[in-house]
């Protein structure tokens, strides 16, 4: 993404110049936009934490789980008892074959939850009512999304993200200054540290923010350009415009990406 990172190893024997990986023994600098980058920072980002999310997914079964994502609702159907994600799978009952989606902590003990299974036909019509519940309801939801959308402007503050990105710039020019000059630039590191973590924060503030807007956008646009009902299932909507499902003993909550949240009783 352009940025580089400093001293990432040092010497250990002049001598022999031998150089070893620096686990944290000496300060290391970072410098943001020190070349020409290969991908936007900020789809850089959403990769890093993406990354992060499907590897701290918890194991099951004693293996760690895998990341699925071979039908659009796999990782987004939640049990509302334990928060636990459902499996898809295919399913014999008494001779009859279906697929459906089961919660994990109850194929594992099913003392520890009892929730109920839901067939893969009732999911898609429950997220199929909720996109007919919302074009049927247009004016409401279009209200609803504004307001969204309002709210989301007014938090965002790009003249502070401006304010610290000039005196980065600033800070890292007095560093490589000083280390051209071989003159020290202990003093600076603190500022520089304190600067990159705020940064980083108001970065990724940002990069949401932004994203919650296109999310209600894209929704907004969706809710518009639907003349009548929607009778047929596409996954592609899913992964577009639905974050979590959540599956209650009577009933589905479908939050949308937008922020919007629909109950289709199921």
């Amino acid at each position: 993404m352009g940025d580089a990172l400093l001293q990432k190893t040092y010497t250990v024997d002049y001598l022999q110049k031998k150089r070893v990986k620096n686990t944290g023994i000496m300060p290391q600098y970072y410098i943001e936009d020190d070349h020409e980058a290969i991908i936007p920072k900020e789809m850089f980002l959403k990769v890093q934490e993406e990354i992060t999310r499907r590897g701290e997914l918890s194991t099951c079964f004693g293996r760690k789980k895998g990341f699925s994502a071979n039908h659009a609702f796999s990782q987004i159907v939640f049990c509302a008892e334990c928060d636990e994600q459902f499996r898809r799978i295919h399913w014999n009952n008494r001779g009859k074959k279906s697929i459906v989606w089961r919660c994990i902590t109850r194929l594992t003990d099913k003392d520890k939850c009892r929730a109920r299974t839901v067939n893969e036909d009732d999911l898609i019509s429950a997220f199929l009512t909720a996109l007919n519940e919302m074009v049927g309801n247009s004016i409401e939801y279009l209200q609803r999304l504004k307001g969204n959308l309002e709210t989301a402007l007014k938090t965002a503050n790009p003249e502070s993200a401006e304010a610290l990105a000039a005196r980065m710039a600033e800070l890292q020019q007095e560093l490589i200054d000083r280390t051209e000059r071989r003159e020290r630039y202990d003093d600076l590191t603190e500022e520089i540290l304190r600067l990159r973590e705020l940064q980083a924060q108001t970065a990724m503030d940002d990069t949401a923010k932004t994203e919650h807007k296109k999310r209600i956008k894209e929704l907004r646009t969706f809710i518009q350009s639907q003349p009548s009902e929607i009778s047929e299932f596409d996954e592609t909507l899913v992964k577009k415009l639905l974050e979590k499902v959540s599956i209650y003993d009577d009933y589905m909550e479908l939050r949308f990406k937008s922020g919007v949240t629909v109950s289709v009783e199921k």
